[in-house]
């Protein structure tokens, strides 16, 4: 599980520094719940849904997800699945990991 955490981390990182350089993902997610929260700009990346799975968006509002884990929401608790439809402001990348890890385990 921790490789796949890792691996998902050097995506993110690559996709920030791509994102950053000007560059833009292609497509949207029709199936993405964005909401308001979303919006937030004071957060590095915001933890939601896509497709019935746990995704990594970028802060500042974007709706195409950087990242779409493997993890389900069918697996987590209520009350993680309603505050990850709302989105969930992580403010750094150790803060995602460790969300992530404890959402995957």
């Amino acid at each position: 599980m921790k490789i796949g955490i890792r691996a998902a981390l050097c995506v993110l990182t690559a996709a920030s520094a791509a994102a950053m350089a000007g560059f833009t993902l292609s497509g949207l997610d029709p199936g993405s719940a964005v909401t308001a929260s979303m919006g937030e700009t004071d957060s590095m990346y915001v933890l939601g849904t896509s497709e019935g799975l746990v995704a990594v968006y970028p802060g500042g509002g974007s709706r195409q997800p950087l990242e779409v884990t493997e993890i389900s929401l069918s697996t987590l608790r209520q009350s993680d699945r309603e505050a990850l439809e709302a989105g969930l402001p992580v403010g750094s990348q150790e803060e995602l990991a460790q969300l992530l890890e404890d959402l995957g385990s």
